[in-house]
């Protein structure tokens, strides 16, 4: 038998793993923001404005904005944030933008020599995906630009701001200091320099109060664990200056007498009146164990030939290898003045000007498949067909959709420098398929409940595209196996045995519930191979799914069973929510299966 610690060093074991998606929609009360909300959708959308929505409890912000291929500093970090406040599980894209992240760092600082506000924005998009090499260095230089008032400028040798020095204390917050940190008081006694009399905050100690600066130093305040409320003048406190400048439209001013609101001003005042701050959520891209290894996907000119995550090797020709053993299909090699090529994957070889090219992080691969060496988090995809060749991908408005919500699907092509709108795609859903407009997009209302697999696939110039799975209102009616055969040589040359297993559906959606209450549901575990099996569970994702999810009333860590050959097994999976619960919004969890042979 193995036990959880040794699913990373199994390497002569076959594993066959399957997920189901878990979702909930957890009621917490918190104040009425549907006027704010509404405003804020109906502006051009941007990484304030996103962040500002999943704050307020918004689960299916339009984030089509985003390039991931971007090569602009600032614009990488505010999507590195966006996607971290998303749990956004693109690896390629989250490698791509830190990537430019990386290449700004120089002398001890990052980005402009000139410039403070890239240093703190950047060490907090760093912290947000979990990658600290860098925080110390960066700390140590933002502390070097302190000035003797306690606060920071904008830029290196200026005068001291409100703003920037809010922004500064969270970056801070983000290494090894905190509230009692010399620094972080002398910045805060700055902060207090700029308040007024309204209790609002000016840009600086000479400026009247407006609603930008006031809500950067809440948030500030938020993320020090203080109570913005504490900090009056005169009986008057920055919560109630926000309030004031609260507009019939949701909206909210910049300065008091102006006749409009702010779609920016409004963004930062969500945050701060929901008490939160940047980054809006933390994740682990290296210990996520979605994202452990490798992941390889091969795209025929028919169907999907083989899609594994997680995996371990050396190059991307190693990749292949192991994947053909994963995925149980046949490639051959082929001398070349260049280097050997692959001439043929599952029996499909190359033919005229077509034939199987590879990409890596969705950059066309320009050496011998043996000579790429690969990276943990790498994305490698395979595809068949002529020149020029471009990869696709999808994305979705939301992955959970009420009846009758519109499910918008945007479809873009990598062209070796910039993601482009794929107009004239024809996106899949489920059986059904429809074409994008000019700006790549498809926008339809979600009428059945179900959960649907969504893709597109146009010609053979652009690759097949990665298939989201939307789920649409409160129950599946539309159920998906998942089934994996794996052939186990671990028993030696004579041992045909075949681990293969399959769940009785896909996802799973607790709907809506309120702190203090549970819901449960079964399904069943069906052994299709020609071995018996040994299968534990992992459950990853939100914190409301990894603390309080139980597998047949147990913690599902102590999860196992054993499944004899051509027999099936009912599997309870239970969530109880603890009464004093603060999480909020849309949760999302995968619950994953590993087998053995038993």
């Amino acid at each position: 038998m193995f036990t959880k610690k040794s699913f990373r060093v199994l390497r002569n074991f076959s594993l066959v793993s399957l997920m189901i998606l878990l979702f909930i929609g957890v009621n917490i009360g918190r104040a009425d923001m549907a006027a704010s909300i509404s405003y804020l959708q109906g502006q051009s959308q941007n990484a304030w404005t996103t962040q500002a929505l999943l704050s307020a409890g918004v689960n299916n912000p339009d984030i089509s904005y985003i390039n991931t291929s971007t090569t602009d500093l600032m614009t990488a970090v505010k999507n590195i944030l966006v996607l971290s406040a998303l749990s956004s599980q693109d690896t390629a894209g989250f490698n791509s933008l830190l990537s430019v992240v990386e290449n700004n760092i120089s002398g001890g600082q990052l980005g402009s020599a000139d410039l403070l506000n890239d240093d703190f924005w950047g060490l907090m998009a760093l912290a947000s995906v979990s990658e600290d090499a860098h925080l110390e260095t960066l700390k140590n230089f933002i502390l070097s630009e302190q000035n003797t008032d306690g606060g920071w400028s904008w830029s290196v040798s200026g005068a001291s701001d409100s703003n920037d020095t809010a922004a500064a204390i969270m970056a801070l917050l983000d290494t090894d200091m905190n509230a009692s940190s010399p620094q972080i008081v002398a910045a805060l006694d700055y902060l207090r320099s700029t308040q007024n009399s309204d209790g609002g905050f000016g840009y600086d100690v000479d400026s009247t109060s407006d609603g930008a600066s006031s809500a950067w130093v809440v948030i500030a305040l938020n993320k020090l664990g203080i109570d913005a409320d504490s900090w009056q003048i005169e009986g008057n406190s920055p919560l109630e200056f926000l309030h004031s400048l609260e507009t019939d439209n949701g909206s909210y001013l910049w300065l008091p007498a102006d006749e409009e609101g702010s779609a920016m001003v409004t963004s930062y005042v969500l945050v701060a009146l929901n008490n939160k701050s940047y980054p809006l959520n933390y994740i682990s891209l290296e210990n996520e164990e979605t994202n452990l290894g490798i992941d390889l996907r091969i795209e025929g000119p028919e169907d999907t030939i083989c899609l594994a995550r997680g995996l371990t090797a050396n190059n991307v020709l190693d990749l292949l290898e192991l994947g053909a053993e994963v995925c149980d299909f046949d490639y051959q090699l082929q001398d070349s003045a260049y280097g050997a090529y692959v001439s043929s994957i599952a029996g499909i070889s190359s033919e005229g000007m077509n034939g199987w090219q590879y990409f890596v992080n969705w950059q066309s691969g320009a050496e011998a498949a043996a000579d790429y060496d690969l990276v943990l988090g790498d994305d490698v995809l395979w595809a068949y067909g002529g020149w020029p060749l471009y990869p696709v991908k999808v994305e979705v408005n939301s992955t959970a959709l009420a009846n009758n919500e519109s499910l918008v699907v945007t479809a873009t092509y990598f062209d070796g420098s910039v993601w482009q709108p794929q107009s004239g795609a024809n996106i899949y859903i489920g059986q059904d398929h429809y074409q994008t407009n000019d700006a790549g997009q498809l926008t339809i209302a979600m009428s059945a409940d179900g959960v649907y697999p969504v893709w597109a696939e146009t010609t053979t110039t652009y690759v097949r595209s990665n298939k989201v799975y939307v789920v649409v209102g409160d129950g599946v009616s539309q159920t998906v196996d998942l089934s994996v055969n794996i052939e186990n040589d671990s028993g030696g040359p004579d041992n045909n045995d075949t681990i293969a297993f399959s769940v009785s559906q896909s996802s799973v959606n607790f709907g809506n519930l309120s702190p203090g209450q549970s819901a449960q549901t079964t399904f069943s575990l069906v052994n299709t191979g020609t071995a018996g099996i040994y299968i534990e569970a992992s459950v990853i994702g939100d914190n409301v799914f990894t603390d309080y999810t139980s597998l047949d009333q147990n913690n599902w860590e102590d999860y196992n069973i054993t499944i004899p050959r051509n027999e099936s097994s009912s599997i309870n999976i239970g969530l109880a929510l603890p009464t004093n619960l603060e999480t909020g919004g849309q949760q999302n969890g995968q619950l994953i299966f590993w087998a053995i042979n038993d």
